[in-house]
């Protein structure tokens, strides 16, 4: 028998992990946003209709959007795309309901559950909208439950999401492994660019190589965040970008003149 109850207790050990896993994962539930009733949305309902299927449910344009949130940083690119470089035209007003989704967890400080709910969906699109709105309303309990995600495996967009919220805040331990795995998390070139207005805003100079890199970057929006990076840490360089190629040719030759100074 006592063999049996051993047996028992390490089986019960060893399974626990896993019951716990299977019961972490979360799906969210699709909602129908309707504005006359954002007060009579509970939290839950609220942060389920930042989730992808709802977005898509909700979305109400028939071109090309991103379920992900707008950067307000953005800043259009002066050129249209060339034959080596596109600029993609996406409608930014798709989901223009979102604003007042975020406004209204903000006024309830839904914050507990907005970080529970980050912990255990399934769904990637709404992870990205609760950083969008727990960077709104920065404390250090929100960066001590996202600071535990920021050095797993880059494979997970948990990880880039949470380098994303501190690169925000110009935190430089974020901006260091974010530069260090430059590229190389599971985001689009549109999204990457809000990185890279983060290294500009935060005149992060160790990323330079890696910004003059994606001047030339296929789709322009990269490009030209890029490029307003590099102006921002190198104020005085006065290059154009009215061209991706020749700007990249003279961000080479501005920084190889700085380094001989």
């Amino acid at each position: 028998m006592k063999h049996r109850s051993i047996f028992w207790m390490i089986l019960l050990a060893f399974l626990t992990p896993i019951c716990a896993l299977a019961q972490k994962q979360r799906e969210p539930a699709v909602i129908m946003w309707d504005a006359g009733k954002i007060t009579q949305y509970s939290n839950r309902e609220l942060i389920d209709l930042l989730s992808e299927k709802s977005l898509e449910k909700n979305a109400h344009a028939k071109g090309m959007y991103s379920l992900l949130p707008h950067d307000r940083r953005a800043k259009a690119a002066p050129a249209p795309g060339t034959d080596a470089n596109v600029q993609l035209a996406l409608d930014v007003h798709a989901l223009d309901y979102t604003a007042q989704v975020e406004n209204e967890l903000i006024k309830r400080a839904a914050y507990s559950e907005l970080l529970k709910t980050f912990d255990v969906t399934e769904d990637e699109t709404q992870q990205a909208w609760i950083v969008d709105v727990l960077a709104q309303k920065r404390s250090p309990v929100i960066d001590d439950s996202l600071r535990r995600y920021t050095r797993r495996s880059t494979d997970e967009m948990s990880t880039y999401l949470a380098l994303k919220y501190f690169a925000q805040a110009c935190d430089p331990e974020a901006l260091g492994i974010l530069n260090k795995h430059y590229f190389k998390y599971p985001t689009s070139s549109m999204e990457w660019a809000t990185i890279v207005r983060s290294f500009g805003e935060c005149k992060y100079k160790p990323a330079t190589a890696h910004l003059v890199e994606t001047v030339t970057a296929m789709f322009v929006d990269l490009g030209y965040a890029s490029h307003l990076g590099l102006l921002a840490i190198y104020p005085d360089a006065r290059i154009e970008f009215s061209d991706p190629l020749h700007a990249r040719e003279e961000w080479e030759k501005y920084l190889a003149r700085q380094q001989q100074k």
